[in-house]
This record gives C-alpha cells, sequence and structure tokens, in this order.
C-alpha cells in the first residue's frame, strides 16, 4: 500500500513540474513573481493532482504498473489519459432522450482540467498585471528621452536579436501623448527584458535626480 502511494506521488510529481514548465512557458520574466500568486499554485496543484488520478486510474485498471519506471512515465503522459477519460454522472442526475429512456450526462474530463487551468491563468495574469501597473505608473515619472534611450540600449545589448525590436520603438515614440509614450516604452521593457532591467533603471534615475537637487 505504501509502495503504491509512493509511486501516485511520483506521478504527482511530475505534473507538478509539467505545472511549473507551463508557468515558466506562459509568464517567462515574471516566473518567480508567479510563483507567489495564489493561480500558480492552483495550477500546479491541479496539474499534480490530473497526473497522480491518471496513474491511480491506468494502474488499477492495467496490472503491472507498480513500477518506479511506470510511475513518471504515466504522470508525463496524463494530459493523454485526461483526453480520453470522461465522468459519467448518475442515471438521476442524466438527462432523457426522445425515447424518454434516461442518459447518462457525461463530464469530459479534460473540458474540467481546462476551465480549472484557465482560471488559473487568469488569476495569475490579474495578479501580475497590478504589479507591473505599478511599475509603470513610476516609470511615467522620468524623463522620455532617457526612458527611450534606455529601451533602445537594451534592444542594441541584447544577446538575442530581434529584427523588428528597433521598429515597435520607433512607432511608440511616434505616437502622440508622453505619457502613453512612457507607459508603452516600460511595458515593452517589462515584456522582452524582465522586471529587473526596468526597477534597476527607475532606481538609478532617482538616484540621479537626488544627486542633481
Amino acid at each position: 500500500m505504501l509502495f503504491h502511494l509512493a509511486l501516485v506521488a511520483i506521478a504527482g510529481a511530475v505534473g507538478f513540474v509539467w505545472g511549473l514548465g507551463e508557468i515558466i512557458n506562459a509568464f517567462a520574466f515574471d516566473t518567480r513573481y508567479a510563483l507567489r500568486t495564489g493561480g500558480a499554485w492552483l495550477l500546479l496543484l491541479t496539474n499534480a493532482l490530473a497526473a497522480a488520478g491518471s496513474y491511480a486510474f491506468v494502474a488499477s485498471l492495467v496490472p503491472g504498473l507498480d513500477t518506479w519506471y511506470a510511475a513518471p512515465l504515466i504522470g508525463l503522459a496524463w494530459p493523454t489519459v485526461i483526453r480520453n477519460a470522461s465522468l459519467k454522472l448518475t442515471a438521476s442526475a442524466a438527462s432523457s432522450d426522445s425515447a424518454g429512456d434516461p442518459q447518462p450526462a457525461v463530464i469530459r474530463l479534460e473540458q474540467l482540467y481546462a476551465n480549472f487551468q484557465g482560471l488559473a491563468r487568469r488569476l495569475i495574469n490579474a495578479a501580475l498585471a497590478r504589479q507591473r501597473v505599478q511599475l509603470i505608473l513610476r516609470a511615467t515619472q522620468l524623463e522620455l528621452a532617457e526612458l527611450t534611450s534606455y529601451a533602445q540600449l537594451l534592444a542594441i545589448a541584447s544577446p538575442l536579436q530581434e529584427s523588428d525590436v528597433s521598429d515597435v520603438i520607433k512607432k511608440i515614440v511616434e505616437r502622440p501623448g508622453d505619457d502613453e509614450k512612457k507607459a508603452l516604452l516600460a511595458a515593452f521593457i517589462l515584456t522582452n527584458f524582465g522586471r529587473e532591467a526596468l526597477e534597476t533603471f527607475i532606481r538609478q534615475q532617482k538616484r540621479r535626480s537626488g544627486a542633481e537637487s
């Protein structure tokens, strides 16, 4: 029994890592901050439970899967299990066909997981958006020329040179309204170079401003 529970836990750990990969892929530079949100842990635990449940389900149907290598393999393959599995509700909760015979209502586990995944992503996104807004508001207090130069310098120094980056900055600068330009430049820096890059620049400008005064 303990051995079987350990295998279920291994499959769950694989699902947890799978969920972590989803967060890294979706939120990249903000991964560290995303992991501090409730939405991230909802996603991680949902993935862990899905993987653990998939292994327990498959192991109960197929004999000989109580092995150290089967648990992580099924933990990796749990999306396939979820995609092809469904829950049938009892007849009392079922609908009826045209002949009046009760038909079991079917819940697609894939759709159930997608709902949890979507909710978790929205919760993470909302939390990160609130944090980023505060940084952008601080950035709008800086000089437009300094912020523009910094964005251009980051684009030049970037190891991954993308051909359209300079064009994006140019289009932002050509827009009307200084505050809008500053906000867009700050958002550009956050998206492409991370929160630390903008925070460092804001601190440097505040120290310079304080020294000059």
